[in-house]
């Protein structure tokens, strides 16, 4: 057993051991599908179990309480996001965490209310799509917590540094760039009008929105640049 899966399943306990979130991790270190499938039909009942079978996996002992999905406050968990050096891009993850839980969990609930196979996967593919951020944001805490620096796996890294990296640009750099972001989005809402290949459609929305969010940065500086130079000339 290598460290992979015990630092995962580490991980998913000290989250609270949430049952989607468990079987997942089970499908991928385990063949054992019978035993996933009862899960499925009472979650509830066979939970302690499949807390059980993955620590197994892992090598390690089971809680001595089994691990109950958490009720305390978020940033009691994260306790390092309330102090004054708390790296500005763990604090935007968190915003996006409970944004990302809140989208998984109405998705989910949808999917009991599906009636045609389209519906349901589209449904299902939104689901999947948010748990897996709120996975990924989970990683990038639960990473800082235990050993007090970033991972740095998270796309909002780089699009953060892209951020900063705009404002090195002169005026010519930055209007190049405005008609670079302009065109990238409106390729992008031509593929969400097109519809096709809608398992990209929540991938193309995150797309979107972090282009428009650099297009606002790059005109800012514009209009400021501008405002500058008028003053300038004005007086």
């Amino acid at each position: 057993m290598n460290d992979r899966p015990t630092e995962e399943i580490r991980a998913w306990l000290r989250a609270g051991a949430e049952v989607t979130a468990g079987l997942l991790l089970f499908s991928r270190f385990s063949g054992n599908t019978r035993f996933a499938a009862l899960v499925r039909m009472k979650p509830a009942k066979y939970r302690p179990l499949l807390i059980e079978k993955l620590c197994a996996l892992a090598g390690i002992a089971p809680p001595q309480e089994p691990a109950s999905p958490a009720r305390r406050k978020f940033r009691d968990d994260f306790p390092f996001l309330r102090d004054s050096d708390c790296p500005p891009e763990l604090k935007i993850l968190a915003a996006d965490k409970i944004t990302a839980h809140d989208r998984y969990i109405r998705a989910h609930e949808r999917l009991f209310d599906c009636t045609t196979l389209d519906e349901c996967y589209t449904t299902a593919r939104e689901a999947i799509e948010h748990f897996l951020e709120n996975r990924a944001i989970f990683q990038e805490l639960d990473y800082y917590r235990e050993h007090g620096t970033i991972l740095g796996k998270h796309r909002i890294f780089e699009h953060l540094q892209r951020r900063r990296q705009l404002r090195e640009l002169d005026i010519i750099d930055l209007v190049a760039e405005q008609r670079r972001l302009r065109s990238a989005i409106w390729r992008i809402n031509d593929e969400i009008k097109k519809g096709t290949k809608p398992h990209l459609q929540i991938e193309r929305e995150q797309r979107r929105h972090q282009k428009e969010v650099l297009l606002a940065d790059v005109e800012k500086l514009i209009d400021a640049y501008t405002n500058a130079h008028t003053t300038t000339r004005t007086k």
